[in-house]
């Protein structure tokens, strides 16, 4: 009888749900607003996928069945459900995940995505570039010369930004977050371990860190490089056993569930997909694959030849997709719709540039594109738009001066530049876009612009 109780025990223990984060998703309704929540989950075991939902805690009426993968043996299940046809008189919804035989998560909250095109106040924080922890925490064992090893820094911090989202998420001057890539540098994470596997150890470790925050509010994201693969000296070594499975943006696309599909997006990943939120249209795009030139379009970040990459769709699908959704997007705007159009990427000016769509965003009347990448903050100061807004600071494993080879705005344009840990707010109306730029340190504003 020990024995089976003890067996119970470890089941249930492996299906608690955990790493609990949420996406906009779902049908649209006639404003072309999202009506639903994706929400997402790890579990070490495999339970039934399955959410609850309803109006207050005591009422979790609403049930929805969704799927699970495992994309890594031994690594646990990552889960996916959607709930549906949220009404536009709840302004809170209430959830957990789980099931009844292996239990049920806590329960959680979120706000609604606000139901009209125009009128609504909203404000996000928009990143890229955050690390796991801090180098205190998670000291590297690799040795150092007088120059990082290959961009791998002694000292760095991901923590002040962290905290500093916390305390935003608290005061209420956030309503959910937009990371453009690089997310907790899962890839780095041998520079603690070097020959141990610590891919998925830190990846869950990210996400666990987060979850005060992606469980209560959307947290979208575009790809980075470093979501590429694994390419520790673990997974070089054992190819067939972790490198293989990790390429490609593996974990990246089936630990996240963004509106792809809703938006005539990339086919069953997140590489690229749109969305409409309060007054603005929202594009993420894809800086790292799919067009001629891509960095990560024949082989992962680090180049090995057996870590292919690239082809999440036919030749010239991206851009195609890309010009007919800002054509969209515009036309609307146009027509007295939505007020804004945003686009946010992983690289900055200088891949737009070899993407050859800036003619695109000026066609279109793109009035900002967010991106990360240099680890560092830059705005461009011109008039003109789009305005291009770097925020990689927000601290890493890499963070230091890389900013002087990249080309962050148009030939002539000057720029503000910070070096500073940092995090940026916007926010949203329909009179104007104002940006902020805050000290993770010590919350004072590095930066500030309204953008009409």
């Amino acid at each position: 009888m020990k024995l089976l109780s003890s067996a119970l025990m470890l089941s249930t223990a492996l299906a608690v749900p955990s790493q609990v984060h949420l996406s906009l998703g779902g049908a649209v309704d006639s404003s072309g607003v999202s009506t639903g929540m994706y929400v997402m989950w790890k579990t070490d075991g495999q339970p039934s996928s399955t959410v609850r939902y309803g109006t207050s805690e005591d009422d979790l009426s609403e049930q929805a069945q969704g799927s699970s993968k495992s994309y890594l043996d031994g690594h646990g299940f990552h889960h996916t459900a959607l709930m549906e046809n949220l009404s536009c008189d709840v302004e809170k919804v209430f959830y957990q995940v789980g099931d009844e035989a292996d239990g049920w998560s806590e329960v959680f909250s979120f706000k609604r995505a606000p139901c009209a095109s125009s009128g609504t106040v909203f404000s996000i924080s928009v990143f890229g570039d955050m690390g796991y922890l801090d180098s205190d925490l998670r000291p590297p064992k690799i040795p150092h010369g007088d120059d990082p090893y290959h961009g791998l820094n002694k000292v760095w911090s991901a923590t002040y930004s962290r905290n500093m989202l916390e305390s935003l998420k608290n005061s209420g001057d956030i309503d959910w977050v937009f990371h453009v890539g690089d997310i907790g540098y899962v890839d780095d994470s041998f520079a603690s371990a070097p020959l141990k596997f610590t891919y998925e150890e830190v990846y869950d470790g990210y996400m666990d860190w987060l979850q005060n925050l992606t469980s209560t509010m959307p947290y979208m994201v575009a790809p980075g490089n470093h979501e590429s693969e694994c390419h520790s000296p673990a997974c070089i070594a054992q190819e067939l056993k972790y490198g293989r499975h990790l390429r490609n943006f593996t974990a990246f696309n089936e630990r996240w569930t963004m509106p792809s599909e809703e938006s005539g997006g990339s086919r069953d990943t997140n590489m690229w997909y749109s969305f409409n939120y309060g007054s603005v249209h929202f594009v993420s795009i894809n800086t790292e694959t799919d067009w001629d030139g891509a960095e990560e379009q024949e082989t992962g970040d680090s180049h090995i030849p057996w870590l292919k990459a690239g082809g999440f769709g036919e030749d010239g699908e991206f851009l195609t997709w890309l010009e007919a959704d800002l054509k969209a997007a515009y036309e609307e705007k146009k027509a007295g719709g939505r007020k804004w159009i945003i686009a946010a990427g992983h690289r900055p000016y200088n891949t737009i540039q070899e993407m050859k769509i800036e003619e695109m965003f000026i066609k279109y009347e793109v009035d900002v594109y967010f991106a990360g990448h240099s680890h560092s903050y830059s705005r461009t100061t011109s008039s003109d738009k789009p305005v291009y807004i770097v925020a990689g600071g927000a601290g890493c494993d890499e963070m230091g001066p890389s900013k002087e080879s990249l080309l962050l705005g148009p030939l002539g344009q000057d720029l503000i530049e910070s070096d500073k840990y940092s995090t940026g707010v916007l926010d949203v109306s329909d009179e104007k876009l104002s940006w902020r730029l805050i000290d993770s340190i010590d919350g004072s504003i590095i930066d500030s612009v309204d953008i009409l």
